[in-house]
């Protein structure tokens, strides 16, 4: 039988734990004997090498390469494997783990090895924006902001992330977008406008609740501008699923959109990481471009 081979990446500094060798040790007593599986441990070096070790090793036809630690590591190693046969496993090591949760991968990582030798390959959608992939969520305004703050601070966790939260949302400067899909056309200044693949930021913060991974689609989402006193006893909805009952959010189904905003640059993120853009952004669907291995029981969901 012919071996399978592996490449885990490993971001040394994402998340709250930043000694991955830990992490390395159950890696290699899970596989070092195992009779089918050829595997490879390497650490990324700089922003972006996560996605150039990812492209090499599908272009090597390896079966999966895994990413160790946050949403950030997803994304460059999934950006590596777009369209190609190379499955994306992850261990998820980060302060949100956005994208993991929406699979329903553990975030033990004993589990998480688990169903990297006995899940399932799920094909999932993808999107674009402008020459970026995202498989989780896309946005401007304030979640953009506060991820370039967070970025900047240090250090990791909800506490710090709480924290520049309600510091920022008494600093943030409400921008103006206009937002173009299919015949529509919407002129407003909000607090977020997310396009999402799947339902969640991270840390169960729920943005598009019914969005699905493998529908073809994306949810629009538009949290217009409110008050303190309006948004604090709202707050939960965004926790518990609810969010589409908030009077100031609007969702939309698209599979293309674009957004301008009024000045002639400014940030976006693509699944938390924060980003410079022009004044367009295009955002599109790529349809069931990426390979996952997801738990068992997600395979037929």
């Amino acid at each position: 039988m012919k071996s399978k081979e592996i490449l885990f990446i490993l971001n040394p500094v994402s998340g709250l734990q930043r000694n991955k060798k830990s992490i390395e040790y159950l890696i290699h007593r899970e596989f070092k004997n195992h009779s089918t599986i050829d595997y490879q441990i390497v650490y990324t070096e700089y922003a972006g090498h996560a996605s150039v070790l990812a492209k090499e090793a599908a272009q090597k036809g390896m079966h999966t390469v895994v990413a160790v630690g946050g949403d950030g590591t997803m994304n460059e190693v999934a950006s590596g494997l777009v369209g190609t046969d190379t499955a994306l496993g992850l261990i998820p090591r980060g302060s949100g783990n956005g994208y993991a949760r929406s699979l329903k991968i553990p975030l033990n990582v004993t589990e998480a090895i688990e169903t990297l030798k006995y899940g399932n390959i799920r094909k999932v959608d993808v999107g674009k924006v402008n020459q970026y992939y995202f498989f989780n969520v896309m946005g401007v305004g304030f979640d953009a902001y506060i991820g370039a703050k967070f970025q900047d601070f240090g250090l990791r966790g909800p506490i710090p992330y709480f924290y520049i939260g309600v510091k920022g949302w008494f600093q943030y400067d409400f921008e103006a977008f206009t937002i173009r899909f299919e015949d529509r056309v919407l002129h407003l200044r909000p607090l977020i406008v997310a396009v999402a693949n799947t339902p969640q930021y991270g840390m169960s913060a729920l943005i598009a609740p019914n969005a699905k991974i493998d529908d073809g689609i994306l949810d629009l989402c538009i949290l217009e501008k409110m008050k303190t006193i309006q948004a604090l006893p709202r707050l939960h909805r965004l926790f518990d699923g609810t969010i589409e009952k908030v009077p100031f959010y609007k969702h939309y189904s698209v599979k293309e959109v674009t957004i301008e905003r009024e000045k002639d640059k400014g940030l976006f993120h693509t699944d938390g990481e924060p980003r410079m853009g022009g004044k367009e952004l295009k955002i599109s669907v790529l349809p069931l471009a990426l390979k996952v291995i997801v738990p068992q029981r997600e395979q037929a969901q």
